[in-house]
């Protein structure tokens, strides 16, 4: 194991969630797409993202648990998965994830949710049902369309993830603690 790699991983994550922390006491921030367009934040991630490139290119492997621990490739994934302004780091690390979850060294569950965010950037339907996005109405949280629907609960089980109603029920119940109370009529 690199624990200097490891340690720098939880660093960078670790400053993120502050930061995110700072931001929604503040008001500033209120949900992930806020997140991924408030200046500050921006600029905290994409030193991140830079600096998980390099990794990549460097170890020229995903930094998986034999490499950095299970908190380690955590927190890689947590990083991949929040760089929303960078589909091709993102999708890097798809590839790289794929091959790592085949040699046991990642989480199937972190490949199947970088892998549907992937497919939201860019526009196709997902595949594991992991992303879910405000409603037109903008009263709850839905998921993102999903191909095939009908057998999303065994692709999800494969990968170690629990059934669609359970985790949009989860979505829709934080989609509502987030939501701003109306004050109404």
């Amino acid at each position: 194991m690199i624990d200097a790699l490891r340690e720098e991983l939880l660093a960078m994550i670790a400053e993120e969630e502050r930061l995110t922390a700072a931001l929604e006491r503040a008001g500033d921030l209120d949900d992930v797409d806020v997140a991924a367009a408030h200046p500050e934040l921006r600029a905290v991630q994409a030193r991140h993202h830079e600096r998980l490139w390099a990794m990549l290119d460097d170890l020229e492997t995903w930094p998986g648990r034999r490499l950095v621990g299970d908190d380690g490739a955590e927190a890689a994934w947590r990083i991949a998965q929040r760089a929303l302004l960078d589909p091709e780091l993102q999708r890097r690390c798809v590839e790289q994830l794929e091959v790592a979850v085949e040699l046991g060294d990642a989480e199937p569950k972190h490949y199947a949710a970088l892998f549907d965010r992937l497919c939201m950037a860019e526009g196709r339907d997902q595949v594991f049902g992991s992303q879910f996005v405000t409603s037109a109405d903008g009263a709850t949280a839905v998921p993102w369309p999903i191909t095939d629907a009908a057998n999303v609960d065994e692709r999800r089980a494969r990968v170690g993830l629990g059934p669609l109603a359970e985790h949009a029920r989860v979505m829709r119940d934080a989609y509502a603690r987030r939501r701003p109370v109306s004050a109404g009529p």
